[in-house]
């Protein structure tokens, strides 16, 4: 079974938005990673172009032969950082190893060897410069403030350990799926609940005298004298890293020969980064990061408190955005024009992408909604898989313009429509072409059709404007909703008021020889601003009516539900007191129109709708027919459908409210039968039998019902129009009456 026409759009939006997200993080996970840390890579660099950070780093090079720097040096740098103020010195490199000292080891040889007393004095003096380690020691020692790093595979030496400020452990962390690293760890939690700070942590934490962790962690922060870490996770945090040190202004770095000079303004309160060599981290889309500089970044970062988090809700946040693009793209978007989907997908794409920015900038929280972003326009560009060709509403799927006959012979042959250019005034007939129907349907569904690429591309850069829609009068045409042999219904706008409307056009240029154009078009109006002057609840509104280019149109309420012909089949037939119902309420229409001067003359279950939704009857087509379906010979005009003419329409005599009666009796027995009172094979035989048979009684057919409803038909298909119904108020009652005697 199909399924419902809103549901398709909701599904196909769902379908191609969850397509596309298993896509990005399934099938191409690296894009995907990188798609979603693009606004933290802009907001990095935006953010680190002006910062004045409280490091100093200081790059390690190595000689000729490609040997660190010494341990002498170091030792050195050290003591010159903390004479200068440092507030803290980071040594980013492995100590786990002693220092490979070929002539120390000699000397300690030779320490062994029995030797007089001057030489061993001697030997102990150079042990003691050439014993590189032991002046680290020492070194670290005097500062006092020196953080030790720690990794897996790579702990300092117990000597070093001993006498530091503390021992960071440089955590092993876990790149995203393009291999880029954006989380960091502040702590690490042993299996004893021994927490252990990472190195940027241990030397924060030194340059701010703090003690040791326990004790000061909350759920989400790290609680300290000072200040308060903001963090999520086990001790997860985001830094703003990723900027080579050469593109971040004010992140001072030196050489190990540039502190023997005067570097005290520039080192005091400082914390000192020394570090050395290429490092694995990838924490940018560029080069890749020395282990140095990052730790300086990071400490810059949580020093000024620039850093990210990445909120509990904030996978809440996305899925709500996703739901809410697939309920949009489902829901709404499908009754929007194309043009308004492109600038609703642009408003979107533009609106998720601020929300972001905004997170980031101001609350420092990271939601990822870039893939979501980039959904928006094959969601909308998926819709022209559903509107390649255009729907038709329900109501107005079986519309068919009333025919035009004389008497009896010839009385509803074929019209084939030609084409004939008929001025509006006739000093414009050279200049004014009348557009077909079939020409406005085109258009319809040329704008319907599925945008290539380029135009796609052209309407968002703004190269190409979308062309307007078709219109007639002050109303733009949508979509075509209904067409038969001599007119086509449209659904449309009405842009002053932005309300939908169903608007029926008639090419009356088309239809009529010029000698007859005059009194149509002058017929037509008069006409309908008769059934314009209609308001009641069970008669359809009819808003607007006019002429553009030699097509009359007619705008009216755009009505919603089903046709009552939907249920004039044996299978589909309506209960019976529904159906009694329904008619007694088209009988109160007619009363009204009727005492209005208005005959309808096309009763028929075609022209009906109910909404079971709202309850509500609709009689459609008001003064309409017989301003549509006139023949040029002015002679013997039949107006209506003939299965549901009475007589005297049919022998061409005077039309009363009667005749509308009859057609109602017609339409009341169809509903009840499944089948019409009068039948033949021919048109003639159907006249003859309208006019001169009696029908078949209801209760032949409907022995199930109650004797007063077939005296109701028997009563209105009078032959005699003095023998029906005289006012359709009585047969309103009478009906009503039946149907409270059915449910009795």
């Amino acid at each position: 079974m199909p399924l419902p026409s809103p549901l398709r759009p909701l599904l196909l939006a769902t379908a191609v938005v969850g397509a596309w997200v298993l896509f990005m993080h399934q099938a191409v996970p690296g894009f995907g990673a990188a798609l979603e840390g693009l606004p933290l890579q802009l907001r990095t660099r935006s953010t680190y172009q002006d910062r004045t950070t409280p490091v100093v780093w200081i790059p390690l090079e190595r000689d000729s032969n490609d040997r660190p720097a010494s341990r002498h040096a170091l030792a050195i740098a050290i003591s010159q950082a903390a004479a200068q103020g440092a507030s803290a010195t980071i040594l980013a490199l492995p100590l786990s190893t002693a220092d490979d000292n070929k002539d120390l080891a000699r000397v300690r040889t030779l320490l062994e060897a029995p030797a007089d007393a001057s030489m061993h004095a001697r030997l102990q003096n150079w042990e003691t410069e050439l014993d590189q380690d032991a002046e680290l020691e020492r070194a670290i020692k005097a500062a006092g403030n020196v953080i030790l790093y720690a990794d897996a595979n790579h702990a300092p030496l117990e000597r070093f350990a001993a006498v530091a400020r503390g021992v960071g452990l440089e955590p092993a962390l876990a790149p995203d799926a393009d291999g880029v690293i954006r989380r960091d760890r502040l702590y690490s939690r042993s299996t004893n609940n021994t927490l252990t700070p990472s190195l940027t942590f241990a030397a924060w934490l030194a340059s701010h005298g703090e003690p040791d962790l326990h004790g000061a962690l909350s759920d989400h922060a790290i609680n300290l004298a000072a200040s308060q870490l903001h963090i999520y996770g086990d001790g997860e945090w985001l830094p703003q890293v990723g900027l080579p040190a050469t593109e971040v202004r004010g992140t001072p770095h030196r050489t190990l020969s540039e502190l023997g000079t005067s570097q005290t303004a520039l080192i005091a309160g400082r914390v000192l980064v020394i570090g050395e060599g290429p490092s694995n981290l990838k924490l940018t889309q560029g080069p890749r990061l020395s282990l140095g500089e990052t730790i300086s970044q990071r400490i810059a970062s949580l020093e000024s408190a620039d850093y990210l988090q990445r909120s509990t809700g904030g996978w809440l946040i996305t899925l709500a955005a996703a739901l809410g693009l697939i309920a949009w793209v489902g829901l709404v978007a499908p009754k929007r024009t194309r043009y308004a989907q492109y600038r609703w997908a642009l408003l979107w794409m533009v609106g998720l992408t601020l929300i972001e920015i905004l997170a980031l900038i101001t609350a420092h929280v990271w939601v990822p909604l870039m893939t979501v972003c980039c959904s928006v326009p094959l969601a909308v560009l998926s819709l022209g898989l559903l509107r390649r060709r255009p729907a038709k509403a329900t109501i107005y799927e079986d519309y068919e313009p009333l025919s035009l006959t004389g008497p009896r012979a010839g009385a509803y042959a074929r019209r084939t429509s030609h084409d004939k250019t008929q001025p509006v005034e006739p000093d414009a007939a050279k200049h004014t072409k009348a557009p077909s129907l079939s020409d406005i349907s085109k258009a319809l569904n040329a704008r319907l059709a599925e945008p290539t690429k380029e135009e796609v591309t052209d309407l968002l850069l703004g190269k190409r404007q979308r062309p307007a829609p078709p219109t007639l009068g002050r109303y733009q045409l949508e979509r075509e909703v209904g067409r038969g042999a001599m007119g086509t219904v449209y659904l449309g706008r009405d842009p002053r008021l932005n309300r939908v409307v169903a608007i029926k056009a008639i090419p009356l240029a088309e239809e009529y020889d010029e000698r007859d154009l005059g009194e149509a078009r002058a017929r037509f109006f008069r006409e309908a601003e008769m059934a314009g002057r209609l308001r009641h609840p069970a008669i359809v509104t009819v808003y607007d009516a006019g002429e553009d280019a030699g097509i009359a149109w007619i705008a009216m309420e755009y009505l919603q539900g089903t046709m009552l012909n939907q249920h004039a089949m044996p299978d589909t037939l309506l209960e019976a007191h529904t159906a009694l119902e329904v008619v007694a309420r088209v009988a109160d229409a007619l009363d009204y129109a009727h005492a209005n001067d208005v005959i309808h003359r096309d009763i028929k279950p075609a022209n009906i709708v109910i909404d079971p939704a709202s309850r509500s009857v609709k009689l459609m087509d008001f003064g309409i027919a017989r301003n549509t379906n006139t023949s040029n010979t002015r002679s013997g005009i039949v107006l209506g459908t003939p299965s549901f003419m009475s007589p005297e329409q049919l022998d061409g005599g005077v039309i009363t409210g009667r005749s509308d009666l009859f057609s109602l009796g017609v339409t009341l027995y169809q509903l009840l039968a499944g089948q019409l009172p009068f039948r033949a094979d021919s048109m003639t035989g159907l006249m003859n039998s309208i006019v001169n048979n009696p029908h078949p009684p209801l209760r032949t057919i409907r022995p199930d019902l109650p004797s007063s409803i077939g005296d109701i038909i028997d009563r209105a298909l009078q032959k005699a129009p003095e023998a029906r119904y005289q006012h359709a108020s009585e047969m309103a009652a009478a009906l009503r009456a039946a149907a409270l005697e059915l449910a009795s």
